[in-house]
């Protein structure tokens, strides 16, 4: 392009030379050079309108002309085959994603910062009962009618999941914001899962209140036959009542399970000074721990809101753990306090501790650190997935924190909008 600029700046002085010396030989100078302009301004306008003809419909065949003129028709006919080309790719690209995201087996919708419906794939469609012709554009609040669902929206707040009914189907439902102010809708069909759920609770609930009575028969007969037989016969009783009594705690524990995984919201929420529901599991843990341990009580007054005694049955828990695997004469600390616009309180102690590669894995049922050491000591495995539901059913967290032979830290976080 310099160089066609170049040959025509020179070609364009070298026509006013020429004007010059025949405007010298006639005397007619300024005439020439004004029919000279003219003459170039009247063909550039008219390279114009033809650059401008050609743009509005481009074509293969572009036109020709001489000088620079000729140049630019040229760098704009293969500029716009390079933009043919990325049209092209893009386009290629675009349905190939298009296709791939229409074979997806959950629903995907694409909204704007209005929540106006830009795109949807078939799985959408059937799901929510949409039509590309006539719901593209639409307001999603105004096809999807559900309350919860608008506020969810409204609040613009997308870190967690989202579960609600349509069409007497449960869906989960995630939004992922992306470009400027647009969301990217991914929902999947969670009907048969929630039923799955629902069955294994109420089987684990229906069998653990089944086994009840069976099992305390048996521990009641065990009981008296151990106050009929000699000594020698007196020890395999016994063993069959240590191993009832296991089966008895894990069988109350399955139903406090059971009855927190039937309930997902709190239905009785009161506020709750943090520092007496501590003070009561110290009380109990003294008679549990019957002077084996140093147990200490650092409870800072905090106002929460929620159930007391789901929060106490998971503080005990949490307790009954420690006193278990911390050696006698260690000392465990019961607390609380206030720390970084949260409240936290939970058990630590100076015990064996816990392997880091096991700390993702205890709250899981029946999960064992120690498999042996714990049925010794007594435990069910069940404890920790309780206090994991507690928390959960609190919107709070459950923090462990653990170094192998110096002793663990379990705590429940709150955030300070708990906080009354």
């Amino acid at each position: 392009m310099k160089t066609a600029l170049r040959r025509e700046i020179l070609a364009l002085l070298f026509a006013v030379c020429i004007v010059i010396v025949l405007g010298s030989m006639t005397g007619l100078m300024l005439e020439l050079l004004l029919v000279t302009m003219c003459l170039y301004v009247v063909w550039s306008l008219y390279n114009i309108s033809l650059m401008i003809r050609w743009l509005s419909k481009p074509s293969k065949n572009h036109p020709k002309s001489v000088g620079i003129w000729d140049e630019i028709y040229y760098q704009l006919y293969h500029l716009y085959r390079r933009q043919r080309k990325a049209k092209k790719k893009l386009s290629s690209i675009v349905m190939r994603f298009q296709e791939s995201t229409q074979a997806m087996p959950f629903a995907a919708i694409v909204l704007n910062s209005n929540n106006e419906i830009q795109w949807f794939n078939r799985a959408a469609g059937h799901m929510f009962n949409l039509q590309q012709g006539r719901d593209i554009g639409e307001r999603i609040t105004s096809l999807i009618r559900n309350p919860e669902f608008f506020l969810y929206l409204s609040k613009k707040k997308f870190d967690d999941a989202f579960e609600f009914k349509f069409n007497y189907r449960q869906i989960s439902l995630s939004v992922t914001p992306y470009s400027s102010g647009d969301y990217l809708v991914n929902a999947i069909d969670i009907t048969q899962q929630r039923m799955m759920d629902d069955m294994r609770r109420d089987f684990i609930a229906n069998a653990s209140h089944e086994l009840r009575t069976p099992i305390t028969v048996i521990a009641g007969y065990a009981e008296i036959l151990q106050d009929q037989v000699d000594t020698d016969s007196a020890v395999p009783i016994k063993k069959i009542l240590q191993q009832t009594d296991r089966v008895q705690k894990i069988i109350e524990d399955l139903m406090v399970l059971a009855r927190l995984e039937s309930r997902d919201t709190l239905v009785d929420i009161d506020k709750i000074d943090i520092a007496e529901v501590l003070s009561d599991v110290y009380s109990d843990a003294k008679i549990l721990d019957e002077d084996r341990h140093e147990l200490i009580l650092a409870a800072e007054p905090a106002i929460i809101e929620g159930s007391r005694d789901e929060l106490q049955m998971a503080v005990l828990n949490l307790v009954t753990n420690a006193i278990r695997y911390t050696p006698e004469k260690n000392s465990i600390r019961i607390y609380s306090e206030k720390k970084n616009g949260h409240v936290v309180f939970g058990v630590n102690d100076s015990g064996i501790g816990i392997m880091p590669e096991h700390l993702p894995r205890l709250t899981e049922r029946f999960y064992r650190v120690d498999p042996g050491r714990s049925r010794e000591q007594g435990g069910t495995g069940l404890g920790l997935a309780i206090v994991k539901h507690v928390a959960d059913r609190h919107d709070a967290r459950l923090l462990i924190n653990s170094v192998l032979g110096e002793g663990s830290d379990f705590r429940l976080e709150f955030e300070l909008g708990h906080d009354a």
